[in-house]
């Protein structure tokens, strides 16, 4: 890690650091790991083709630097320093501010690489390091860019440069800088750039930034080994490459499997979950797959799945959380890989080498998440092997692990929302079935005794009406008027509670029939209030006929109720929304106040008094409940004095039922 001159340590200039900077170019791909433990990390060298990709590099690189308030020099040759400028402007830098605070400086080749005449590499680390010196206390780092064009000439002879490129790998980890190497593939001879590809340990080539497998360090490039620790290093570099190829198609193998299988509609939960077990246990090596209700509050641990036969590790098996490899994983990692090794008789020391999975089954690799399943109990998900294995778990395991978890979390989740939906609606049908043998129970009780009550008040009414008086006669007659009103109300109740249970199945209605046989029984209504009731074509829907009907005939009915002074103008519609047919009953009538329209739905809520208009106060409740046992909705749009508008939403009849 380089030295710092300013900065804390968690902000040096290194490749990392200027990633960040690179990230600006749109072109830019990356970013890569660093070189072994002891390689420089700050030195790179950028090869380029053109003027614009030179820059889509430089300019991200220097912006950063000074951004940061580092130190920037920039070494020209190739490109005049006006035009260098003019590039930097045109990214909307302010190097006029920058070159004036001394913050950015601009240098030849004959300033710095040939400044005594001729190239020399301890003189020229003498001079970056002067540099740096200079700039500690003052400056947070030193970013330097240079273009190397100027060792197309006689000066220096290639092992000059190559020596020079070795030091500077060897001073950069030692210091705060940073440096960015330019060389024109279009100029440089392909031996040259082949030499430099070598020497650098960290390329920039077509908008990416390249860990580099050919580095060679210094003394292996000029030492008499070199040849052979050259080919050393390309066979290794073409077995790491072959591994990671073979990674990659393991990876993309096993994610082809895994979405086979979650996505297999033929296959039942319990199935795809095995079939995930094996896939577990082929990716990872391991024995045996399995899934665990968890508690950590209760120290709980049941099996609720396993993958195999095993002596031990079977469904239904309870222990404490903390006998078992488990708590590793409900302990804080998303994942958690445990693997206890014997030695000459002895367990390396985990934390869990005195649990009952270890003791007594012989579990030694454990490799296992914590499934937080929202509204149930938590789970872990996991696999197990009897032999210790040597290598830990890679990232790309870590991930594939999380993968099948994620789908099994989700898996979970939605069957416990199933199984609460399928209780919900069991007890609603259980309290449905309640309401209605306690209704039917109320209207037969209760009928008996006001057909009662109403009999003897009409025997009184004949045996005694000449002998009363007319304020005792009236009395009677309201009497009777509100044994008849009670009867009808416990009528209505006990048709409201059956519209469930009674109902018959859904199938394809025509509505033009239903409005015709609605109109046909309101004729006498129709003549006496001069009405006039027109349609549009009415569509087919998903519906009990019956059900239907009744909504219809209680709309009119409403709408030739509530017409006012003026002769009823009612139209009935029809239109298609959103895969639904849209069925509106509209009037000219009274209207309602807003205030008022959401009672109109509840039932026996009445907005005038039963002198004003008759009724229960319940016909619209009823529509409702029809409307919501159809699947759809009943809304009210009303103007007071211009009249109403009752809408129903209602299935087409090829859609499946809600």
């Amino acid at each position: 890690m380089n030295k710092m001159l300013q900065q804390p340590t968690t902000d040096v200039l290194s490749l990392e650091r200027s990633l960040e900077a690179f990230e600006e170019s749109p072109e830019f791909r990356g970013p890569v790991e660093t070189i072994g433990d002891n390689e420089s990390n700050d030195h790179l060298a950028s090869i380029y083709e053109s003027r614009e990709e030179q820059f889509s590099t430089v300019i991200p690189f220097v912006r950063q630097g000074l951004e940061r308030g580092e130190r920037c020099l920039y070494i020209t040759d190739e490109n005049d320093r006006e035009a260098i400028l003019d590039e930097l402007r045109a990214a909307d830098i302010d190097v006029d501010a920058a070159l004036e605070s001394g913050t950015l400086t601009m240098h030849t080749a004959q300033d710095t690489y040939l400044r005594n005449g001729t190239f020399d590499p301890d003189d020229m680390i003498a001079f970056i390091s002067g540099i740096i010196d200079d700039a500690r206390g003052a400056y947070p780092g030193v970013r330097i860019t240079g273009e190397m064009t100027w060792i197309l000439g006689d000066d220096p002879v290639l092992e000059d440069l190559v020596e020079y490129e070795g030091k500077l790998n060897r001073l950069f980890p030692e210091t705060n800088c940073i440096a960015l190497c330019q060389y024109n593939r279009e100029r440089f001879p392909a031996e040259v750039i082949r030499d430099i590809i070598k020497t650098h340990p960290h390329l920039i080539y077509d908008g990416a930034v390249c860990q580099n497998f050919y580095y060679t360090p210094p003394e292996e490039f000029f030492g008499p080994e070199q040849p052979e620790r050259e080919v050393d290093r390309m066979m290794g570099t073409l077995l790491d490459r072959t591994q990671a190829r073979t990674e990659l198609q393991d990876r993309q193998e096993h994610l082809q499997r895994q979405n086979e299988v979650t996505g297999d509609p033929d296959r039942s939960f319990d199935e795809k979950l095995q079939a995930l077990f094996e896939l577990g246990c082929e990716r990872f090596g391991l024995e045996l797959g399995a899934m665990a209700r968890v508690d950590t509050g209760r120290d709980r641990f049941e099996i609720e799945a396993v993958s195999d036969d095993h002596e031990h590790v079977e469904r239904g098996l309870e222990l404490p959380l903390s006998e078992t490899y488990c708590a590793a994983a409900t302990a804080g990692d998303d994942t958690a890989g445990v693997s206890v090794t014997i030695e000459d008789g002895t367990a390396t020391e985990t934390g869990y080498e005195d649990t009952v999975v270890h003791r007594e089954f012989g579990l030694r690799t454990y490799f296992g998440t914590h499934l937080e399943i929202d509204g149930d109990d938590d789970r872990t998900f996991f696999f197990v092997a009897s032999e210790s294995r040597s290598a830990p778990f890679t990232d790309d395991e870590r991930t594939f692990l999380r993968l099948l978890a994620q789908w099994v979390t989700y898996e979970l989740e939605q069957h416990h929302r199933e199984r609460t939906l399928e209780t919900s609606i069991e007890r609603l049908e259980t309290s449905n079935e309640r309401l209605e043998r306690f209704a039917y129970a109320a209207s037969h009780d209760l009928q008996e005794p006001l057909r009662m009550v109403s009999s003897y008040l009409q025997l009184l009414e004949r045996r005694y009406g000449d002998d009363l008086e007319p304020d005792a006669m009236e009395f009677l007659a309201y009497a009777v008027d509100g044994s008849e009103r009670m009867r009808e109300m416990i009528d209505a109740l006990l048709e409201y509670s059956r519209i469930e249970t009674r109902g018959e199945p859904l199938e394809p209605v025509d509505l033009e029939g239903v409005l015709g046989d609605v109109i046909d029984d309101l004729q006498v209504r129709i003549r006496e209030t001069d009405a006039k009731i027109t349609s549009d074509s009415l569509p087919r829907v998903r519906g009990d006929r019956n059900q239907l009907r009744q909504v219809c005939q209680n709309l009119l009915s409403n709408a030739l109720t509530y017409s006012g002074d003026e002769p009823p103008r009612i139209h009935v519609a029809a239109e298609r929304a959103d895969g639904e047919w849209i069925v509106s009953v509209e009037d000219d009538g009274i209207g309602i106040e807003p205030e008022n329209q959401d009672r109109v739905f509840e039932i026996f809520d009445r907005l005038h008094s039963r002198e004003a208009y008759d009724g229960t106060g319940i016909g619209l409740a009823l529509c409702e409940r029809i409307v919501e046992r159809h699947g759809g909705e009943i809304w009210l749009d009303s103007t007071p004095g211009e009249g109403s508008t009752f809408s129903v939403a209602l299935q087409r009849p090829d859609d499946p039922p809600r």
